[in-house]
């Protein structure tokens, strides 16, 4: 693999063979208009991912083929690459290649994020910023424990996209709780209460993702969501603390529940506070403008995020 493309340099129309590790598996169909079947697998190395589309031409291999693959799964592709609609390889039975790779260094599809231990560094000290002893006492029962720490340093944020990275939720973390501290302040908002809701706010993708060659929701997370599994692991350890206040408690976890409802159906609660809205938009600024940072020589690219191209020129 010494030398080979990454999914960020391919370039369309050009025949490729590249090393993919299996995101997602769609079904096997049948053909339209002839005899044989097909396949789509989700694919990608740690610079982004694309379609891979198996046109076999022996049915019972293509579906043996199709059987073998499992999601995490290494391969090996040759076809021609297309960019649009985010970018596909389709792989001629015939002309191509779709076969199982069993030797691979996994840092060729895992992102590190690079300032993580900036990125600690000004956790902790918006941690020690925090003055309400409530609050200060619950983030001290999260960020004094090494295992906690550790969890959360090495967590991703996203399946993919700018935050799916090793080191991902602590980026994303800083940045909702800077977005949250400055709104605080505009608004007239209790700043504490802010930072706290942010560093806590997505502590439960640490339990929501598995993580070898790519990053994937684990049962947990797919079963809960990670607001379900952030407001549960916060309120067991309000638990913990005497006499926390019941309306400080309500408050924090309204926040936490509702940070994304306003985008997703199935959420347990609506927001209704002002604090609330606050870190959903901090939330979603800080997804949606990490968005125009994707690399590239084009001024345009397709965002999976936002189902359209945006320019990033």
């Amino acid at each position: 693999m010494e030398g080979e493309k990454f999914v960020r340099d391919l370039e369309d129309g050009e025949r490729v063979t590249i090393t993919l590790a299996v995101v997602k598996k769609y079904g096997l169909r049948q053909y339209r208009s002839k005899f044989g079947k097909y396949f789509v697998l989700e694919a990608g190395d740690r610079t982004g991912r694309v379609l891979v589309k198996y046109w076999g031409t022996d049915e019972d291999f293509t579906e043996r083929l199709y059987n073998e693959i499992r999601e995490g799964d290494v391969i090996r592709v040759s076809g021609e690459y297309t960019s649009r609609g985010g970018g596909t390889i389709e792989v001629d039975g015939d002309r191509g290649e779709l076969v199982k790779v069993y030797d691979y260094d996994t840092s060729r599809f895992l992102q590190h994020y690079d300032g993580i231990e900036d990125a600690m560094h000004e956790i902790f000290r918006y941690v020690e910023m925090v003055e309400n002893e409530y609050l200060s006492r619950l983030l001290d029962i999260f960020f004094s424990s090494d295992s906690f720490v550790e969890e959360f340093r090495s967590a991703p944020a996203a399946t993919f996209g700018p935050y799916a990275s090793i080191g991902g939720l602590a980026a994303h973390t800083l940045n909702v709780t800077r977005a949250c501290e400055s709104l605080a302040r505009i608004y007239g908002l209790d700043e504490d209460f802010m930072i706290t809701a942010a560093l806590l706010h997505d502590v439960g993708r640490i339990e929501s993702y598995e993580v070898d060659t790519g990053i994937r929701p684990n049962n947990r997370g797919k079963l809960l969501g990670h607001t379900v599994l952030s407001y549960n692991m916060v309120e067991e350890r309000i638990r913990e603390i005497v006499d926390f206040p019941a309306d400080l408690r309500d408050r924090l976890l309204h926040a936490i529940i509702s940070h994304h409802s306003p985008i997703v159906d199935n959420v347990p609660q609506r927001i209704r506070t002002r604090e609330a809205y606050i870190l959903f938009y901090a939330d979603m600024l800080d997804l949606s403008l990490k968005e125009f940072e994707m690399e590239g020589d084009e001024e345009w690219a397709y965002s999976r995020k936002m189902g359209r191209e945006i320019y990033l020129g």
